[in-house]
């Protein structure tokens, strides 16, 4: 330090200076370590706040297909039996294994397609881990309270178009009763002898209703085939005769749907029949997607009872499509509980593996309890 002398009148004055220098290396390279630190703790803290908000961003996704999915189940769950038949409408043999997908049982009576019809563990699934894992399916039938105003149609009588014995063709009270009937509807006939679930095949002038065994799901039978392969919608001759129906009768529409997880992932609902604009037989098993990435569908039943089970059908056995099943069993569920597993669409950063998520919710099959309506 150099120190130079000044006068100022009579006094002197002392400035000191310093000689000016820069950073020397070793303080540059301690300040870059410094900086590089900084800005890695902030990098990492940005890294971790992208991750969880990807993350919360594929589980609310995941999250939302999921409950909407599980919301429509509960919402037909609670209309199942809605104004349908306590007991459920007669159908052909193996009715139930073809369209939905249950084991086929092993004896030649006709089936009885209930309110309800339980599926256990019948459909694989490739995102499914464990290949011994299937998941379920459901079934649901409701009368819809908008056709006819709520009416049901009156029904007089059975005969037959000249030529064609083997359609029925079905006379209403009503002079103009068959006019709010259309082709591809699904109906439920009742009298006090039973129950028969058809397809319309189309009207005759306003008061008269076809029923030919050439409908699409195959759920109509000739009315001049013998025993079980015959209509029910025969007129009865006298009371003790069978596989008939009495007339006075009615007729109400109904609703079908069915919910199950495709081997791709994909979760639909089908609705089966009822598709008035069809071109092919094909049209009448309609799919809409709900949900995609679904790994696994399983439903638990409440019966009557109290007692939780997968398939309220199953004997003793414990196997599905034996002789010892009874379908009517499927009447005396009264809760659902739905399970879903879904996958995420891509891979956590951090785990490198899929996020999955179980939604799962019960719901009251109240309608069960009543009878037709």
């Amino acid at each position: 330090m150099q120190f130079y002398k000044l006068k100022v009148g009579k006094r002197s004055l002392f400035k000191a200076k310093e000689k000016s220098h820069g950073f020397t290396l070793i303080e540059v390279m301690i300040a870059m370590v410094i900086f590089l630190i900084v800005s890695v703790s902030i990098y990492n803290l940005l890294q971790v706040s992208r991750v969880d908000r990807n993350r919360s961003s594929r589980r609310a996704d995941i999250l939302k297909n999921a409950r909407v999915a599980v919301h429509l189940i509960g919402r037909d769950a609670l209309n199942a039996g809605l104004g349908y038949h306590k007991r459920g409408a007669i159908v052909p043999d193996n009715f139930l294994s073809s369209k939905l997908g249950i084991p086929a049982d092993t004896n030649p009576d006709r089936d009885i397609l209930t309110s309800i019809i339980a599926g256990n563990n019948i459909y694989t699934n490739n995102l499914q881990p464990d290949p011994n894992v299937k998941t379920d399916m459901v079934t649901f039938a409701f009368r819809d309270l908008d056709f006819n105003d709520s009416d049901v149609i009156e029904l007089e009588n059975v005969g037959n178009p000249t030529g064609s014995p083997q359609i029925g063709r079905l006379k209403t009270k009503a002079a103009n009763g068959a006019a709010n009937i259309k082709k591809n509807d699904l109906y439920l006939i009742e009298s006090d002898t039973s129950q028969v679930g058809v397809m319309a095949s189309g009207t005759n002038g306003t008061n008269e209703i076809d029923i030919a065994p050439t409908d699409p799901l195959n759920l109509n039978q000739p009315l001049n085939g013998i025993n079980e392969n015959g209509s029910l919608l025969r007129k009865c001759v006298d009371s003790s005769d069978t596989n008939c129906t009495t007339y006075l009768a009615s007729l109400k529409r109904f609703f079908l749907v069915k919910y199950n997880v495709k081997t791709d992932g994909t979760f639909v609902r089908t609705v089966i029949g009822n598709n008035r604009n069809a071109v092919t037989p094909a049209d009448q098993i309609q799919e809409f997607p709900l949900a995609y990435n679904v790994e696994n569908l399983q439903i638990k039943y409440v019966l009557k009872d109290g007692t939780v089970t997968e398939n309220p059908t199953v004997g003793a056995d414990g196997i599905a499509g034996t002789n010892d099943d009874e379908l009517e069993n499927f009447n005396l569920i009264r809760q659902i509980t739905v399970t879903l597993t879904v996958q995420s669409y891509e891979n956590d950063e951090q785990t490198g593996k899929l996020d999955k998520i179980k939604v799962s919710s019960t719901f009251s099959t109240r309608n069960m309890d009543y009878d037709a309506g």
